[in-house]
C-alpha cells in the first residue's frame, strides 16, 4: 500500500511557518467517512449523424413539423425521415404531438444548439460524507492525490489510528445534497439527474492532526492530501469532535524522552542533548559539525536546522546554538523556497524569510542578503 500522505515534517514546517503557531504534537488518524454509491442519469455526448443534424435543424430553424414538410425541405425520402424521427424520439430529442406534428424536446434543443447528439446514460459513482456529523465532503476530496481507504485497506495499514464513526448515515442526506443549488461543489455535477441511493459503506480518510500552541491558547491544525497547506474544512470538524479531543488528551501522559529513545539510539545521539525551551518546545541541540558534515550517523543537512522530527506523536526541533550557522540555514531554506517557486512575489518571499528568522532566532535578514547568498553559491539571478 502506498503512503497515503506526504512526510509529516512538511506539515510541521507549514504549521511552524504560521504566525505565532508552535506545533507540539502530531497525530496520524483515519477520519471516518461514509462512502455512498449513487445511480444517476446523465446525457452523454456522441457524434451527430448527418441526417440527425439536418432533421433537428429543420425542426428548430425552419419550424417544420411534419414528415412531408421535412422530407420536401431536405430532398429526402419520407420513409427515411420517418426512421430518423423515430430514432430521435427514442433518444429523447423529439416528441410527437397529438395532432401528428413533431417538436424538439429540451434535450433536442440543446443538441441542435451544441451541434452534438445527447444520449441518456446511467452512471454510478461514489460520494463521501464525513462520519462525524454526516455532512458531504467538498469536491476537492475527490482529487487524484487524495487516498480514501476501504475498511479492509484501513485495517491493513499500521500508521494511522482509525477513528470510530460518531453518527449514523442519515436517510435523507443524499436527497438534501442532490437538491442543493451548490451540489456541484460536492461532486454532483449539474448534468446528473434522477440521483438515487444504491448503497453505503464505511471508509477512512488519512489525516495528520497537529496540536499547536498559539497566542490565543491551544489549537488544532489538520493536514490531508487535499491541499499544500492545512485543511480548514476538516479543522472545523475536528475542533468540535469530543472523541478526537479525548484521544489527543490521553497521550499527554506519555514519556516524551522515551518516545525518542529508539530514534536517538539509531543515530548514535546522546539523549542528554534533549532540552525544553521556555515556551515548551523539545529541542535536540547538536554541534555545528553535525549540520555541516554528511554521511556520518547523527548528522543532518543544514536545511534541517530548525525543522521538526516526530516519534509516537511527539515533536522535537533540531537545533544548534551557533547563531551564524542558523543564519546560513535561514538563507539556504529561503533560497530553496524561492528557486522552487518561480512565480513567487517579493513580498511573499520576504515574509517567508522573516518567519524563518523569527523561528531560528537569528538577526533580521533581507532579500538583498538572500540575493548575495544566491550569487555566492552560483544560484543567481533570483526570480525576486
Amino acid at each position: 500500500m502506498r503512503d497515503p500522505l506526504y512526510d509529516p515534517a512538511r506539515a510541521l514546517e507549514d504549521a511552524a511557518a504560521l504566525p505565532g503557531v508552535r506545533p507540539v504534537r502530531l497525530h496520524r488518524i483515519g477520519l471516518p467517512l461514509f462512502a455512498v454509491e449513487i445511480d444517476a442519469l446523465f446525457d452523454e455526448r456522441q457524434p451527430y449523424d448527418l441526417l440527425d443534424r439536418f432533421v433537428g435543424r429543420a425542426i428548430a430553424e425552419a419550424q417544420l413539423r411534419t414528415v412531408p414538410e421535412i422530407a420536401g425541405f431536405l430532398g429526402l425520402d419520407e420513409a427515411m425521415v420517418d426512421r430518423v424521427l423515430r430514432f430521435l424520439g427514442g433518444v429523447g430529442h423529439v416528441a410527437s404531438r397529438p395532432d401528428g406534428t413533431v417538436a424538439l424536446t429540451g434535450l433536442g434543443v440543446r443538441a441542435v444548439r451544441d451541434d452534438t447528439r445527447y444520449v441518456a446514460k446511467r452512471d454510478r459513482q461514489k460520494l463521501y460524507f464525513d462520519g462525524v456529523i454526516g455532512e458531504p465532503l467538498p469536491a476537492a476530496y475527490y482529487g487524484r492525490r487524495v487516498v480514501v481507504w476501504s475498511p479492509e485497506q484501513a485495517d491493513d495499514q499500521k500508521w494511522h489510528r482509525l477513528m470510530t464513526h460518531a453518527c449514523a448515515f442519515r436517510n435523507d442526506a443524499l436527497a438534501r445534497l442532490a437538491s442543493r443549488p451548490d451540489r456541484r461543489d460536492f461532486n454532483i455535477p449539474d448534468e446528473l439527474r434522477e440521483v438515487a441511493f444504491r448503497s453505503t459503506s464505511h471508509a477512512y480518510l488519512p489525516c495528520y492532526v497537529l496540536r499547536t500552541e498559539t497566542p490565543r491558547g491551544p489549537s488544532l491544525l489538520t493536514y490531508t492530501a487535499v491541499s499544500e497547506g492545512h485543511d480548514e474544512h476538516l479543522e472545523k470538524l475536528c475542533r468540535e469532535w469530543p472523541a478526537l479531543t479525548a484521544i489527543l488528551n490521553a497521550g499527554d501522559s506519555d514519556d516524551v524522552r522515551a518516545a525518542f529513545g529508539p530514534w536517538l539510539v539509531e543515530r548514535d545521539i546522546d539523549p542528554a542533548r534533549l532540552s525544553w525551551t521556555a515556551d515548551g518546545t523539545l529541542r535536540l541541540t547538536l554541534p555545528s559539525a553535525d549540520f555541516a558534515a554528511g554521511g556520518r550517523k547523527g548528522t543532518f543537512s543544514i536545511v534541517r536546522l530548525g525543522s521538526y522530527v516526530t516519534a509516537r506523536s511527539h515533536v522535537l526541533q533540531l537545533w544548534c546554538d551557533d547563531r551564524s550557522l542558523r543564519g546560513q540555514a535561514v538563507l539556504e531554506r529561503a533560497l530553496a523556497r524561492v528557486t522552487a517557486s518561480r512565480n513567487i512575489q517579493p513580498a511573499e518571499a520576504e515574509a517567508f524569510l522573516n518567519r524563518l528568522c523569527t523561528r531560528l532566532e537569528t538577526e533580521a535578514l533581507t532579500l538583498d542578503d538572500l540575493r548575495r547568498h544566491a550569487y555566492q553559491t552560483g544560484q543567481s539571478p533570483l526570480p525576486v
